[in-house]
This record gives structure tokens, C-alpha cells and sequence, in this order.
């Protein structure tokens, strides 16, 4: 699997109520077609071989791949980086407060909310949520209004000490208050915030977040309490499995079909093997060819594809010293030829070869549209123009010098990664014919991630997982807003402008669709101009699983209902 990184978001409804996913039915089942599809499947699709849980063999332990082992399973803390595989594991760990089907469309979650109410208080935006009175943590304590306090408290960017993932949202929250009784909590806006459904997800104990410490500390290297249809059984930091098991005091009418779920760290060049063998029940095929190819093979294998809110993207870094001139980043965009890359990374799969040209919107979403201003155009001509103008000069060497220094870059790569080994390549080809010389660096995983954190990279890339429930500004916000107090947030780039950030804040407080999207779309037009992130195609939401595996697959943009899954008599 190609390395991936979580968007932030977390929701999809407006206040308004309209639905930013395209709306139909959803369709799903299994297949394996090879031909090369003019289009993704559309955002209301997904294939996940659905069958009522009650015919399924009850029990059993689903083995399933995640491609790092973390020091941290705080996903409110940016240390967490927000890292797919700690998303995963703590999927069935955590409460999950909406809902979202595969059109998108948004209903409470009854194991926790009865209800979530939005109304017009003192002329300012208020949520009520009506917390269902049988919901408690794992240790037993019930779950309140002072988990939603708590919750705000360390994401509402108010606390410079405190560096939470994304204050999306939160900053907009003036206050949350307890309500008619503990199992109410009432959240004030001071701004309107239509994708109010994206917040408190994912959904820590208040208790282990209501201090400093607590929020830096208490899950990391560990996981104290929970909330899930599952509990925590074992983490081995030695074998990098952590398993999961059904949770005896659950209180949801749907009880886990399966006993429990292993979470084990593969990394990409051994997941293939893995699946063939049966050590694991499921991989996530994503842009690998040979991944593909190789899962075809499985006697019995079921290939399930989806359109969902992913992307692979390259980072630049805008704190690099030579990155940090906008005219050598642009010169960058226009020296990669994306669609080379689609084709070199795509061909075979059942998925379009198709630029993707925003940062917020994939391509099968309604409102997608191109607001590249010709950055997204490969154009190695303008390109050496944009290097001359930057005082990088081609003279009688390869590469390009200045001031009597060579233009060079480093492109970071995770160690067993296909798909990240054959762009460096292509990037590295590209560039020297534009007179960059580009070297690749190859980093264990959790080394890789470590150095993107602390800024020690020019040129990278991975895949953005869009979050579900999906909304384009919570995704994506914390991504591009422009550093504060020496916190980045998901802001890897390092690099925002006032533009992009008054934009994001005008679409996050829009109430109207119009207004919504006219201001993404401002928002994608000026990063485009900032050149820091390079979008380079949708990722293919395309997974290989196990025949017998139900409930389960290429969800596209619907949630996992974990207490559904299992597998068939």
C-alpha cells in the first residue's frame, strides 16, 4: 500500500441541510474487471459484499493490515500526524457520532446520539446533542456533556500549548455547556459553521484529555480508555500487532459478529505474500499494479473498487531553502508531467488515468473543477523561464547553478513503496531535463513520517485519505491554513497566504451552497498560485479481500459499521 495520511474531516451536510456528495443509491458486490474505465466510479457507489449480519458465521477474528505501528493514539494531537493506520486501529475503539452512506447522506449514530438538533439561540448557531444514556466508556464511566467540553477544549486553538491536529470548526465554538442534564451538551458557534456535523469525531474520553499532559501523554504507547464496539485485548510493540476484542458491555442493538480484529504492520512489498497466504484478510490494493496483479491471482480473491475522497498528492516543502521561492515551485508543477505519472502508476487497474486538478474536490464529486490557472499544465518550457527569472542559470553543466551552487533537491520516499519508488523516479527525470537535480532519500516508515513532521524534506509524496463522513473544508483546513505559533497542524508544507486562509474560513462559515463552494473554489485557486501541493490523480479506492469477507471493502464515501462485519458460513 502506498503511504496515507487522513484528511481531517469528518462530515458532509451544510447547515442548510444539502448534501455535497452527489445523491443516488449505492450499489456494491465484487468483481474484478481489468479494462482502464474512462471515469471513477461514481461518489454514491461502493462494493462491500453486503449481507445481513445475522446470517453470517458468527465470531472469528478479521486479520487486518495497517503499514505503521504508532508512538501515539491521540488523532487530536498533531504528533499523531493524523496516520491512517492509527485511524483504522481506532476505528472500532471510538465512538463514531454520524453516520454517512455511500451517498453521503448524514444520520445520528443511535449508540451514541439520540438526537442532534440545530437551532437559533440569542441569534447564534446551537447545537444541542441529546447523548444516549447507555453509552459509557470502557471504564465504565458514562459518557456526558464534559466529554464534548473537553473534546473543544484542546481543539479550539485557544491554548498555544495545547498543538491539536485541525481547530476546524472548534475555533468557531464560543462555549458548550451542560444542558437539561448530564447526557445533554448545548455547543454555541460564534460564527455560523454549516459542517457542524463534522466535529467531536473522532471522539476521545474527556477524562484523559483535561490536562496538558493528558493530552500529550496519555495515549501514547498506549491506549487507556475506549468507547467502541470494541475494546482493546493486546498492543505487542515487538510484533506491531494490536488486537481487538468484541466489548462485553456493549450497548448497541447491533452486537459484533466478529470475536475480535489484529491489526497488524505489514509493510507494502510484504502485504501481497501476506493476503496469498491468509495471514491477512484484506489489503488495500490502492495505485500498485503489481499489488493488483499479484491479488488476482488468489484463488477466490474479490477485487472491490469505490470512488471515495482520496488523492495522491506531492508535497513541497515552502520552509526549504530553495523551495522557498514561489517561481522555483511553480517551475517544479510545470516540469511534471502528471499524466506520465497516471499511466506509470495506473495502467492495468480499473480506474481512469485522469489529472487531478484541486486540492479540495476529486473528480467524481459534483462541484470538482479545475482552478489550476495553468500550474496544473506540463510545460517544461515555462518552467526553464521561471528558473531563469529565479537566477537558477543552465551554463555548461547538467544542472542548473546559482551563485555558484547547484539547484538540488531531495525527494523523500518510505522504504517499500512501489508507487513512491516509480514517481521519485519519474519526478527525478522530469526535473533533470529542466536542469533540477533530484535525489531520492528512502526512509524506513515511522523515520519517513518523522522527517515530514519535522520539516526535514524538499519533495515528497503520499495519499491524503479523505475522512468519512466526508466534507471538503474540515477535510482538508488544517492541510493548507498557514502555521500558528509554530504549529502546522497537517500544514506539512509549512507554506499559507492570507488568501487561502480568508477564503477556507469564508466557505467554513458559509450557510448557503453558493457561498460554500464559490469560496472552495477561491481557496483552490490561490494554492494552485502558492504551488506548495501538487495533486497528482485520485487514488483508486480499490481493495482485495478475502471471498468469504462481508460488510466490508471499497467503501468509497460511506462509514464502516465495524459491528457488521464478518464473514459468510
Amino acid at each position: 500500500m502506498s503511504h496515507r495520511i487522513v484528511r481531517t474531516a469528518t462530515a458532509v451536510a451544510l447547515a442548510s441541510g444539502l448534501v455535497m456528495a452527489a445523491a443516488a443509491c449505492s450499489s456494491s458486490g465484487g468483481g474484478s474487471g481489468s479494462s482502464q474505465p474512462s471515469a471513477a466510479p461514481k461518489a454514491t457507489l461502493n462494493q462491500i459484499n453486503p449481507v445481513d449480519p445475522s446470517s453470517l458465521k458468527q465470531g472469528g477474528y478479521f486479520n487486518f493490515p495497517v503499514d505503521q505501528y504508532s508512538s501515539q493514539w491521540n488523532l487530536l494531537n498533531a504528533s499523531s500526524e493524523n496516520e491512517a493506520s492509527i485511524s483504522e486501529t481506532m476505528g472500532p475503539l471510538l465512538p463514531m457520532l454520524f453516520n454517512s452512506s455511500a451517498a453521503g447522506e448524514l444520520t445520528a449514530n443511535p449508540d451514541y446520539l439520540v438526537s442532534a438538533t440545530q437551532s437559533t439561540v440569542g441569534g447564534k448557531q446551537t447545537v444541542t446533542y441529546d447523548i444516549n444514556p447507555k453509552a459509557k466508556w470502557s471504564d465504565g464511566t458514562p459518557i456526558t456533556w464534559q466529554d464534548f467540553y473537553w473534546n473543544w477544549f484542546v481543539q479550539n486553538g485557544k491554548n498555544p500549548k495545547y498543538a491539536p491536529t485541525t481547530t476546524t470548526g472548534y475555533d468557531q465554538i464560543t462555549s458548550v455547556t451542560k444542558g437539561k442534564n448530564a447526557q445533554e451538551a448545548v455547543v454555541t458557534f460564534g460564527t455560523p459553521f454549516g459542517d457542524w456535523k463534522t466535529l467531536f469525531s473522532p471522539f476521545y474520553p474527556g477524562e484523559e484529555l483535561n490536562t496538558l499532559d493528558k493530552f500529550n501523554n496519555a495515549y501514547k504507547g498506549k491506549i487507556p480508555v475506549t468507547g467502541g464496539p470494541f475494546i482493546l485485548k493486546s498492543m505487542n510493540p515487538t510484533t506491531k500487532v494490536v488486537t481487538v476484542v468484541r466489548n462485553p458491555n456493549w450497548w448497541g442493538a447491533q452486537k459484533p459478529v466478529l470475536d475480535g480484529i489484529n491489526f497488524r504492520t505489514i509493510d507494502a512489498a510484504s502485504e501481497p505474500g501476506a493476503f496469498a497466504s491468509g495471514e491477512i484478510d484484506y489489503e488495500d490494493i490502492g495505485p500498485d499494479v503489481s499489488m493488483y496483479k499479484q491479488a488476482k491471482q488468489v484463488s477466490g480473491a474479490s477485487i472491490r473498487v469505490a470512488g471515495a475522497p482520496n488523492e495522491r498528492i506531492s508535497l513541497l516543502n515552502g520552509q526549504s531553502p530553495i523551495l522557498s521561492d514561489e517561481n522555483v515551485r511553480q517551475a517544479v508543477f510545470l516540469a511534471i508531467n502528471r499524466i506520465a505519472i497516471g499511466k506509470e502508476d495506473l495502467s492495468g487497474l480499473p480506474w481512469p488515468i485522469k489529472e487531478l486538478d484541486n486540492h479540495f474536490l476529486v473528480n467524481n464529486e459534483a462541484h470538482y473543477q479545475d482552478n489550476s490557472g495553468g500550474l496544473g499544465t506540463y510545460n517544461p518550457t515555462k518552467a526553464k523561464s521561471l528558473l531563469d527569472a529565479a537566477g537558477w542559470k543552465q551554463g555548461s553543466g547538467k544542472y542548473r547553478t546559482k551563485n555558484g551552487k547547484e539547484l538540488d533537491l531531495t525527494i523523500d520516499i518510505p522504504a517499500g513503496t512501489p508507487t513512491a519508488t516509480n514517481e521519485a523516479q519519474a519526478f527525478t527525470a522530469m526535473l533533470g531535463a529542466v536542469g533540477i537535480n533530484a535525489k531520492t532519500k528512502v526512509s524506513s516508515q515511522d523515520d519517513f513520517f518523522n522527517d515530514i513532521q519535522a520539516g526535514k524534506f524538499d519533495i515528497t509524496m503520499f495519499s491524503y485519505i479523505g475522512a468519512i463522513p466526508f466534507a471538503p473544508i474540515p477535510n482538508s483546513e488544517a492541510n493548507y491554513l498557514s502555521p500558528v505559533n509554530g504549529n502546522i497542524g497537517q500544514n506539512y508544507s509549512r507554506i499559507g497566504s492570507p488568501d487561502v486562509d480568508s477564503a477556507m474560513k469564508a466557505a467554513a462559515s458559509a450557510t448557503d451552497e453558493a457561498s460554500y463552494y464559490a469560496n472552495l473554489q477561491k481557496a483552490d485557486a490561490a494554492l494552485w498560485k502558492l504551488a506548495v501541493n501538487l495533486p497528482i490523480y485520485q487514488r483508486p479506492n480499490l481493495v482485495a479481500t478475502k471471498p468469504t469477507l462481508a460488510n466490508f471493502g471499497a467503501f468509497g464515501f460511506a462509514s464502516i459499521d465495524w459491528t457488521k462485519i464478518g464473514f459468510t458460513k
